[in-house]
């Protein structure tokens, strides 16, 4: 994204972060073009709240260069202004507040093309007549460049026009009359334009070319959503307001793998249309399926009752004064509900008298519907309303949907979770048997063929082996006993000096083979402490054979202690390997090894950190790692000082 306004990043981070992407901020378009060079972008925004209006050339140019990656445009007030030259730009309808305003104040010739409904319902015309702007309508959008072209000759050859004949003193005639020039049309035409994006933008640059001064808008009724799939399949930008920008996440989504299936499922949405006036059932009937929507109409409360059956209708757009009905309004409003729980609704009420128009709208709320919109109904009002519910309608099922699918999921995981469990308890509790009794004997041995070195080396490797399948299958146990809460800590004295030299001694022999520098940094006296030796001891061990296992010959190990007021601080520092600040939050994560550790490692299941952590937590303590890939680590713990 390319902007620096920090709301604008927490008004679109939820969503993006809810969807698994990741929200990168640019400040320039050069910045831009490098990181999309880098090939690991999805999709680009551009807020031109932040961006001036005049780089939209370059915006446009630098997406040609990247024609696979998406582009969204966040329009401000000042971005969508007619007095910023550019290349066509969308408006949203209804039309963004105070747009008519800045056009009524613009000299300059302004092109709104406008689709089907929005003009053969003259919403558009409306809107900027209310405005106090006069806009000439044109029922096609053919020719538009040759009339801006003759406009701007005209408007020339007026401003080069001289004064009309004037009289001398003998009565003559000083020069010839100048011809009258024939009327042009105002500076703002609204022309309707069934065609493509591609279309709109081929006659957007045909009309600059006749006059470079002209702007051109496309104007559309189509709900958001569509429209901007729509572009993207095209290869086009999609404009959005910047009070929209949370909905990118969404779009993306949509236009993901599957999205078009479920964009599918909507593409026929069925409205049901009751109203005691024919001639306004009739036209708004007409809007709605030249907007796209399969309509049912009806001027019977009772038969429209009848046809609404669950899944019947997606929508109902109810006239609440139905002459000789059964039902009032709000009463065929909860019928159809109790037959069709997700079924949308809508009230068209009678202005007058007031009282009764306050009363539907004021059903509105209390029956939880969708809209009120007062008679006379727009066609243009009604789409927009309905776009709008059928909107809310879509995303209740697909949140339904979803929602279902995670507890689907929540299900199976618990499941996996519960089979591991077993598992790894059945693992400890049937394998660790067996091998105690394979270590006590290859113990014996070892210790019996001391006169026959070839056989003892046999049983040597017999007990080694089994030693480390014995601390795999501590972890096993360690595990199962904590995921289950069993896990053993018996808190007493803890006498820590001890248990680190303890465990010092034993690693430095493992050291010494790898010819590593082994060090202990311990004050003489540490404070009283309170915990369990052996698991302390567990947490020391594990810290120090993974340094030990992850440093490279030569490298430096050490063991150190520290005291502060409240605590003492355990840390075992080594040169080895190091973790990437990527793999850093993953480290406590059971089964988790780096790659690095995957190549080094000689055995073990990944649980010693894991298990580490959760011995230290039990003793009120927590634990800690500073890390850097190629240089080293420092693995540490505290615990508090007993009071």
């Amino acid at each position: 994204m390319i902007t620096s306004g920090k709301e604008l990043l927490g008004e679109m981070s939820p969503s993006m972060s809810g969807r698994g992407m990741e929200l990168v901020c640019v400040p320039t378009l050069k910045y831009a073009a490098e990181r999309l060079g880098a090939g690991d972008c999805t999709a680009m925004v551009a807020d031109f709240g932040w961006l001036p209006p005049t780089e939209r050339e370059n915006l446009l140019a630098l997406h040609g260069q990247f024609k696979k990656i998406p582009l969204f445009t966040l329009e401000s007030v000042a971005s969508m202004a007619p007095s910023v030259s550019s290349p066509l730009r969308r408006l949203t309808w209804p039309l963004p507040m105070g747009f008519a305003d800045q056009v009524r104040v613009i000299a300059r010739p302004i092109v709104i093309l406008a689709d089907q409904v929005l003009f053969t319902t003259g919403a558009l015309q409306k809107a900027f007549q209310q405005a106090g702007v006069q806009a000439v309508s044109l029922e096609s959008s053919k020719g538009l460049p040759d009339l801006i072209q003759q406009q701007n000759e005209a408007r020339i050859a007026a401003s080069r026009r001289k004064p009309k004949k004037t009289w001398s003193l003998l009565g003559g005639n000083d020069e010839e009359e100048t011809p009258e020039i024939a009327a042009v049309p105002g500076n703002v035409m609204v022309a309707q334009f069934p065609g493509t994006l591609n279309e709109a933008d081929a006659l957007d640059a045909a009309i600059r070319g006749a006059n470079p001064e002209a702007v051109c808008y496309l104007v559309s009724g189509t709900d958001t959503v569509r429209y901007a799939i729509q572009a993207l399949k095209e290869g086009h930008p999609v404009a959005l307001p910047r009070d929209q920008a949370g909905r990118i996440a969404g779009i993306m989504t949509e236009n993901s793998e599957g999205g078009e299936v479920r964009l599918k499922e909507r593409e026929r949405e069925r409205i049901l249309l009751l109203d005691n006036f024919k001639p306004a059932l009739n036209s708004l009937s007409q809007a709605l399926a030249g907007a796209g929507y399969a309509v049912t109409s009806s001027m019977d409360g009772a038969e429209s009752l009848a046809l609404c059956k669950k899944g019947a209708f997606h929508l109902a757009v109810i006239g609440t004064a139905i002459t000789f009905a059964e039902h009032s309004g709000a009463e065929l409003a909860q019928k159809m509900r109790e037959r069709d729980p997700e079924l949308r609704i809508i009230f068209m009420v009678d202005q007058y008298p007031l009282q009764a128009a306050l009363k539907g709208v004021s059903q509105v709320v209390e029956l939880g519907l969708d809209d009120a919109i007062l008679k006379p109904v727009e066609a243009s009002r009604l789409i927009f309303s309905v776009e709008k519910a059928l909107e809310r309608r879509f995303l209740l099922l697909e949140n339904a949907r979803l929602l279902k699918e995670t507890q689907e999921q929540k299900g199976q995981l618990e499941l996996v979770n519960g089979f591991q469990k077993k598992f790894f308890a059945t693992v400890a509790h049937d394998v660790k048997s067996p091998l105690t009794a394979i270590l006590g004997y290859s113990e014996v041995l070892t210790a019996k063929l001391k006169a026959m070195p070839s056989e003892q080396r046999y049983a040597a490797n017999i007990q080694t082996s089994a030693k480390t399948l014995n601390v795999l299958i501590s972890d096993l146990v360690d595990l199962a006993a904590m995921e289950s809460g069993k896990l053993r800590v018996e808190i007493g004295a803890l006498n820590l000096m001890a248990v680190i030299n303890d465990v010092y001694e034993r690693v430095k022999i493992a050291a010494q083979k790898r010819s590593l520098n082994m060090n202990l940094e311990a004050p003489p006296v540490l404070p009283p402490l309170a915990g369990d030796d052996a698991r302390i001891g567990q947490v020391v061990q594990n810290l120090c054979t993974n340094a030990i296992q992850y440093t490279k010959e030569g490298g430096k190990i050490t063991i150190k202690a520290e005291t502060t007021p409240d605590r003492v601080i355990v840390s075992v520092i080594d040169t080895g390997i190091g973790i990437s600040k990527e793999d850093l939050p993953r480290v406590w994560e059971r089964f988790f090894q780096t790659k690095e550790a995957q190549g080094m490692r000689k055995a073990g299941f990944g649980l010693g950190l894991k298990i580490a952590r959760e011995i230290v937590q039990r003793h009120g303590g927590e634990m800690g790692i500073e890390s850097e890939l190629g240089v080293g680590s420092r693995f540490f713990f505290h615990i508090p000082v007993k009071k």
